[in-house]
């Protein structure tokens, strides 16, 4: 496996989380004012930016399998139907 580009897929993935996170937390902004509520973006933007990072990590991760076990089929012999 290519971990560079499972690294940077998982890399741009959290930059579109962290992205994403934003975005929600401007769109469900809480009407309460007590400490607990007061960082909810920063909570968005963890959460978005470790989603991301796994979803591409693992995305790329079965891209590569995918393109290995398709690489592996074409090199088998053909099997006899009986």
């Amino acid at each position: 496996m290519n971990w560079r580009r499972m690294i940077y897929t998982g890399l741009v993935n959290t930059a579109i989380g962290i992205g994403l996170g934003l975005v929600l937390a401007k769109i469900v902004e809480t009407p309460y004012t007590s400490p607990v509520y007061r960082h909810l973006d920063r909570v968005y933007m963890v959460v978005g930016g470790a989603g991301g990072f796994i979803v591409g990590c693992s995305w790329e991760g079965l891209r590569q399998l995918k393109v290995k076990r398709d690489w592996e089929e074409s090199q088998q012999p053909p099997r006899k139907s009986s």
